[in-house]
């Protein structure tokens, strides 16, 4: 272990070592004469409450791109190709790298006028904006210099004020200004909020979304107009905000509603096809008021479908339910291509009419997926592997299934042990997810509409085997899933979670050297029987990464409850076994566990430019067991360490608290864990990323049963919160991530109080560093 760390602790010095020789390249070797290399732009304000990196996105023309805000990596790999430019190697490093960024004049001229213009647009309509250019050494320096002004304020809004204005008789008459006025309440325009140009088209939007939502098929925003008046405000730098409808658009449906006539249903849509082939190709079927066009024998039954779309017959046209139909349909994971079009037809009066055609190109049926991985945390290496079979829309309601097989074999640090692989684990899933919503009790028409449940079944077996015991647990799960179309937040909610959990061959002398009775007690028969509710939100968006995000978890677990009440009205009799001699009850002949959990996780991605990002993460967790089983079961009780958690130690070897564990087999758990995590995540060549990390956190017992010193919860539990840092590599290839991390003991609060520090001393630091490699990001 000791050898693999100080091998790994060169080659990270290597890496850190082709760093510095990129850095101490000159960055100037590719800048003409006369020319200059762009090293620095800042941007000085005389207003601090001003945000600055908004002012920055308005630059034209930034510098070369820096790693930890200092090395310019990308340039130098630029720099390190050749004159010739027909050499193949020269082109990949010019390609992978980053040309230098010569210093335009033109550019900054230009960057002055759009952050003069960003600010006249929030309403700072005095500011000013000069530059100042350095030259040093062929390199240029550039400075912004801010001067804001005062802010024009709004004094008042008014709405459709028809002073000097002609009445929009058409829209009087279509309903259009009576929906329009009695909306004025929502409105983002406030009395004395800035005059900004952005909360404007933001209301704008906001007008237009409203109207589109209640049949206005035809209105855009462009027919709400703004005038902001100055000059008879009460007050220098206040204005008078006039919104309003315009009184001619040169379609007069624009303000006219419409209704949905009739919707038609393509599940076999193919874009190649011509309107008359498609009369000739495709079978028809009408179902419940939708006709449904399909070919050859029909794939899906028309009922899951049409409950699926947000559309109703003889229904006012309603924006916001096109967008929820888009979403339920791309859920069922059944269409390659959903699209919605629409096409107006003739009709009297003043509600106009539409044709819907909703057509589907559906993926195929069958898929199968093979993974196979290798590991090594700690000297503990492993190989592994998983075979996967979906099958979606197996019963034509839009169902998937899924079964899948896996096993591993894993080398364990057990003293003795001189097997490759003394730790084997495989196991088999089947798995159902469906549409449809399996509450036969309940009806909650509005409820499925509006969030799309499913009801999900799965059964899984597995069995393991290590050098101190085995264990095979099955499982049985019953649970619903549902989202808000077009929402943030998504809910799952497990019925029944059924763990039956059996230990056999035991190693008797492994449980004597287990010196807690509390810890012993988890490595017994037991079964669980819990339902578990967890909701998770993330704004992130589809297919953007140059947006900061978050994401937040919340889960609640409750076991054994209803058992137990099942032997209350039964009678039942307690039986007095065990490690920690106490009474319990059993059914199907073993003990069932009792315990309420909780824990949530919160995570943010800042995005700094298109090289780096900071990632930070907090995690809090409790569980406490009480009743039939007063120790948290192994499978339930929290661990610190491992790849995505603190990786500078392995996985169940942290506390918990500062205990210092002398077991031959990793087994520190706990009832209470936090855990924090902050990366920097950069990228380097082709699709290798690096990072750097700071992990903190640690986990306890509340248990009164715990005697281990130090292990227990308490005042002083910040002073043992361990903390790891170190650096990683990654391989990134979007659909995969390979990840190599090497943490590093920064403080290890097993060590005697005073002494708990160890980056640069022989208990901590490179000596007693943990290489991780992993699959994916670790959070």
């Amino acid at each position: 272990m000791r050898f693999l760390s100080m091998r790994v602790a060169y080659k990270i010095s290597f890496i850190f070592f082709i760093f510095f020789i990129f850095y101490s390249c000159s960055p100037t070797k590719y800048v003409g004469k006369d020319e200059y290399l762009l090293d620095r732009v800042k941007v000085k304000v005389d207003d601090y409450k001003l945000n600055r990196s908004d002012l920055k996105r308005n630059i034209r023309q930034k510098p070369n791109t820096r790693i930890l805000g200092v090395a310019r990596f990308h340039l130098g790999l630029y720099n390190l190709s050749g004159r010739n430019e027909k050499k193949k190697f020269n082109q990949w490093l010019r390609r992978i790298g980053e040309a230098p960024v010569i210093y335009d004049p033109f550019m900054t001229q230009r960057s002055a006028s759009q952050i003069e213009l960003y600010l006249h647009n929030k309403g700072f309509y005095s500011a000013e904006v000069s530059d100042t250019i350095f030259y040093k050494k062929r390199k240029a320096f550039v400075e912004y210099h801010v001067k804001v002004g005062p802010v024009t304020r709004i004094q008042e809004v008014r709405f459709d004020d028809k002073e000097g204005g002609r009445v929009n008789q058409i829209a009087e008459e279509s309903g259009l200004m009576a929906n329009f006025r009695r909306d004025t309440v929502n409105t983002l325009l406030e009395k004395d909020a800035p005059l900004d140009l952005d909360v404007l088209d933001d209301e704008r939007e906001r007008i237009t979304k409203m109207l589109r939502e209640k049949g206005y098929f035809n209105f855009s925003k462009n027919f709400i107009q703004f005038f902001a008046d100055t000059t008879s405000a009460a007050k220098e730098n206040m204005a008078k905000v006039f919104v309003r409808v315009v009184e001619n658009a040169v379609d007069s449906n624009a303000y006219r509603r419409y209704f949905v006539r009739n919707i038609s249903v393509n599940f076999d849509y193919d874009p190649m096809l011509t309107a008359e082939q498609v009369d000739s190709t495709y079978n028809t079927l009408y179902y419940n008021g939708y006709n449904i066009l399909y070919k050859g024998k029909l794939k899906i039954k028309p009922k899951m479908i049409i409950e699926t779309i947000q559309l109703q017959q003889m229904e006012l046209y309603d924006a916001r339910r096109v967008i929820d139909t888009y979403v339920r349909l791309q859920a069922l994971n059944l269409f390659k291509m959903v699209n919605i079009d629409f096409k107006e037809v003739e009709s009297d009066g003043d509600v106009k009419a539409l044709d819907c055609v909703i057509q589907l190109s559906p993926v195929k049926r069958q898929s199968y997926n093979v993974f196979l991985e290798g590991t090594h945390n700690s000297g503990n290496m492993g190989v592994g592997g998983n075979f996967t079979y979906n099958h979606r829309n197996v019963f034509r309601a839009g169902e998937n299934i899924s079964a899948s097989i896996w096993g591993s074999l894993r080398k364990e640090q057990v003293n003795g042990e001189g097997k490759i692989f003394n730790t084997s684990e495989i196991g088999a899933e089947l798995k159902l997810v469906t549409p449809q919503f399996w509450m036969p009790f309940f009806k909650m028409k509005d409820f499925r509409r509006n969030y799309a449940p499913k009801t999900s079944i799965s059964f899984s077996y597995s069995y393991e085997y290590t050098p101190y015991y085995t264990r095979s647990i099955a499982n049985a799960r019953f649970g619903y899933l549902w989202r808000k179309a077009n929402k943030k937040w998504r809910y799952n909610f497990d019925l029944i979670d059924l763990n039956y959990v059996l230990m056999k061959d035991v190693d008797q002398n492994f449980i004597d050297g287990l010196k807690n009775e509390y810890i012993k007690n988890a490595y017994t028969d037991h079964m669980i029987l819990s339902a578990v509710f967890s909701a998770t939100y993330t704004d992130q968006q589809v297919n953007v990464k140059t947006a900061n995000y978050s994401y937040f978890r919340v889960n609640t677990e409750t076991s054994g409850n209803f058992l137990s009440v099942i032997d209350g009205i039964a009678g039942s009799k307690s039986s007095a076994s065990g490690t920690l001699n106490e009474k319990y009850y059993k059914i199907f002949g073993v003990r069932y566990a009792q315990f309420v959990k909780a824990d949530a996780e919160y995570r943010y991605n800042w995005y700094i430019n298109r090289a780096n990002s900071l990632v930070g993460r907090l995690f809090v967790g409790c569980g406490y067991p009480y009743g039939n089983m007063k120790v948290l079961p192994f499978e339930e009780a929290y661990y610190g360490g491992g790849a995505n958690d603190i990786r500078a130690w392995q996985a169940r070897t942290l506390g918990p608290g500062s205990y210092l564990a002398t077991e031959k087999y990793p087994n520190s758990v706990g009832d209470f864990k936090l855990a924090g995590n902050i990366e920097y995540r950069f990228k380097l060549i082709w699709l290798l990323e690096g990072a750097l990390f700071v992990d903190a956190g640690n986990v306890w017992n509340i248990n009164p049963k715990e005697n281990r010193f130090g292990a227990k919860l308490n005042y002083n539990f910040f002073n043992q919160i361990a903390i790891g840092t170190g650096a990683g590599l990654r391989l990134n290839a979007n659909f995969f991530l390979l990840r190599f991390d090497l943490g590093i003991k920064v403080k290890d609060p097993s060590m005697p109080e005073g002494n708990r520090f160890v980056l640069f001393d022989s208990r901590g630091g490179f000596r007693r560093s943990v290489f991780n490699v992993a699959i994916g990001y670790p959070f």
